[in-house]
């Protein structure tokens, strides 16, 4: 199931240059999978959307000022998205105009298994441990079972900023805010913004939402 959209360029005596297109997909038959129980409870969907594009949309309406024709010597400052999920964290990085995304393999489940492995837990009692880590009889130890997911998300981060910034010369980083459940861990926001060498902002409002 496929798409495309334009994605705003600059303009020079009417025509248009610097224009870029964005295809986006998405499985059949993870979108029906999805789509399955809204159906069985019979709630009628309007529109299906990735969740990178989601948060684009969102840091679009909320964060930033997108007027204008997009000059591309002088673009405006590019805003990174860290949406860390269940199993994998969104990369997006985007100042409005043109929006670029990866889908980085690790996520809230990962701190979980790291902890199972290494303090031989079940699962279930390693996700409460997780969940009260600064409560634990020593969270010293609880922190240095999870500490090698803390460096490979970093690093992962990392390496994509990197790979960004190499391919847009002409790109400035902006800010950069984090969304998503995982964060909730106690030390992890800490840690991006030292090892980022930026500070790290949680989302935890909507600006521009009304009812």
């Amino acid at each position: 199931v496929w798409d495309y959209q334009p994605l705003v360029g600059s303009e020079e005596e009417g025509y248009a240059i610097e224009t870029e297109v964005g295809l986006f997909a998405m499985k059949r038959d993870q979108v029906a999978r999805h789509l399955k129980p809204l159906e069985s409870a019979g709630i009628a969907v309007d529109m299906s959307q990735l969740a990178p594009l989601a948060s684009y949309n969102f840091i679009c309406y909320d964060g930033l000022n997108v007027e204008g024709a997009y000059d591309p010597a002088k673009p405006p400052p590019s805003t990174v998205i860290i949406s860390l999920g269940t199993d994998t964290t969104d990369l997006v990085i985007t100042n409005g105009y043109r929006v670029w995304q990866r889908s980085i393999p690790i996520g809230g489940n990962h701190f979980t298994k790291s902890l199972t492995k290494e303090l031989k837990l079940t699962f279930a009692k390693a996700e409460h441990l997780k969940r009260n880590a600064m409560k634990a009889e020593n969270p010293k130890v609880v922190f240095q079972a999870m500490r090698p997911v803390f460096s490979d998300l970093v690093a992962e981060i990392q390496r994509s900023i990197g790979f960004f910034t190499s391919n847009n010369r002409n790109a400035k980083l902006g800010d950069m805010v984090a969304l998503g459940n995982p964060m909730k861990l106690p030390g992890l926001q800490r840690f991006l913004s030292q090892n980022l060498d930026q500070e790290v902002k949680l989302v935890d409002q909507f600006n521009n939402l009304v009812g």
